[in-house]
């Protein structure tokens, strides 16, 4: 019995692993395609800025940046090829659906525009569609749901 426990949690932790690793992926997938911009900002940045702002970054706000380990940005801008922006959508659909830890924190329709924030195993994910652009920010880090909901109740104050 305790082998097949063991062996359920490490095909679980695989599978985490791969889903996590699989927006990663996508990202890659397009970042050296021409019709993207792609930008990528390290955890070495974030130090360096967190070592600027000093005591000007406390509590939630140094948590926070603690906590990052990147930030992924990826825009595609086109007025007439759609089935591009579809695709990577689809893509990234496919993979928030099999991310057993994903959840979706936003949702939000407007004026033909769509965006929606979702906590996935490997961070925060943003997705913004308009007709003509397609945003993806991934932030990578330690950001739990405890976290989250403490920088939330934070800022009301």
């Amino acid at each position: 019995m305790k082998k097949i426990t063991i062996l359920v949690a490490t095909l679980l932790m695989m599978t985490i692993a791969a889903q996590a690793q699989a927006i990663q992926k996508i990202i890659d997938k397009y970042s050296n395609d021409e019709r993207f911009t792609y930008v990528s900002v390290g955890s070495g940045l974030i130090d360096l800025g967190m070592s600027f702002l000093g005591d000007k970054v406390e509590g939630l706000g140094k948590d926070a940046l603690s906590k990052m380990k990147g930030i992924r940005v990826l825009t595609f801008e086109s007025e007439t090829d759609e089935k591009v922006m579809k695709s990577v959508v689809d893509e990234l659909t496919k993979v928030i659906r099999a991310d057993s830890k994903a959840e979706t924190l936003v949702e939000s329709r407007s004026k033909g525009e769509t965006t929606n924030i979702y906590f996935t195993s490997e961070g925060l994910l943003i997705v913004n569609k308009s007709a003509k652009e397609l945003s993806v920010v991934c932030i990578l880090g330690e950001i739990s749901k405890k976290w989250l909901k403490e920088l939330v109740e934070k800022n009301k104050e």
